[in-house]
């Protein structure tokens, strides 16, 4: 099993500071703050032009009216993207920031969840080949700019009604859309039996599952990975590692103390001086078997 784990922190310098009303169909929304991001590319106009590439990374100005994202619009499938700059993709990742938050703002939905893997996304869809390869969310309520490059922006306004596209990945609404995931803790089971009949059919395709730190708390998580451990096919899995064991979510402020007996607990044990001399002991002796099998 290759098993890659990738340590992604969300960016709250990209939450948005300027906030006013708007009014959702969707229960919970309406009338609540909500958030919206205005961008742009250098197109002349500097009222609207406000994605702009500074020395410290991208700077987002906010506002109501709808984003001008102009790479973004020329992207309906992730293989418009392949032959995008490390500069062009920085870029697409801004815009694609903006238009999600626009997007939410005027139609409720999950929008930090979808935040915290934007760059993720594009990373993905610019390295790997969807459909061939399988991409499986976890949680599904992530997977807004998933959707976006692959073909259903148009749609985007429709997301969570009535014949509209679903808040979640579904097989039925794209052939990019691997897996259909709800919830969490999935996305590990699922990827391996994607793997393993890949390798019984002779294919070679990619099958990555990404997983967020609090749905590896499931046993579900754990009993996948053992059982990929023993199966040994190759599966990529993507650790979205948000310091968050459990609720609350990450604040404004930056990440919020995590609560519950899992998380108490390896707190207390990791903060025992039984559990460091052992650390300790156990890098003098993985040190010490280094030499004797490589000497």
């Amino acid at each position: 099993m290759a098993f890659t784990s990738s340590f992604l922190k969300p960016s709250h310098s990209l939450l948005p500071s300027h906030r006013y009303r708007v009014s959702s169909p969707y229960h919970g929304y309406r009338n609540q703050n909500q958030s919206c991001v205005k961008a742009s590319s250098n197109s002349g106009n500097e009222e609207r032009t406000v994605i702009r590439k500074e020395k410290n990374g991208w700077k987002i100005n906010f506002s109501e009216e709808k984003p001008l994202t102009p790479l973004l619009d020329t992207v309906n499938s992730p293989s418009h993207m392949k032959n995008l700059s490390t500069e062009d993709l920085e870029q697409l990742s801004a815009e694609l920031r903006a238009d999600i938050v626009h997007s939410v703002s005027n139609t409720g939905g999950h929008l930090s969840s979808s935040l915290g893997v934007v760059e993720l996304s594009v990373a993905l869809h610019h390295v790997f080949n969807t459909p061939d390869d399988k991409i499986i969310w976890d949680v599904g309520h992530q997977a807004y700019p998933h959707k976006i490059l692959t073909g259903r922006r148009s749609k985007m306004h429709t997301i969570r009604k009535t014949s509209g596209l679903a808040g979640f990945p579904k097989r039925d609404e794209s052939v990019h859309d691997a897996f259909g995931v709800g919830h969490s803790s999935t996305s590990i089971s699922a990827g391996l039996g994607m793997a393993v009949a890949r390798d019984l059919l002779g294919k070679s395709n990619n099958v990555i599952s990404v997983i967020g730190d609090g749905a590896m708390t499931a046993g579900q998580a754990y009993e996948a990975m053992n059982n990929a451990g023993f199966v040994d096919s190759n599966l990529i899995v993507i650790l979205n590692d948000n310091k968050q064991v459990s609720l609350p979510t990450a604040t404004l402020n930056g990440p919020a103390t995590p609560v519950g007996a899992l998380s108490s607990t390896l707190s207390q044990i990791q903060a025992s001086k039984k559990f460091r001399k052992f650390r300790e002991a156990a890098k003098v002796s993985l040190l010490n078997l280094s030499w004797t099998l490589f000497a």
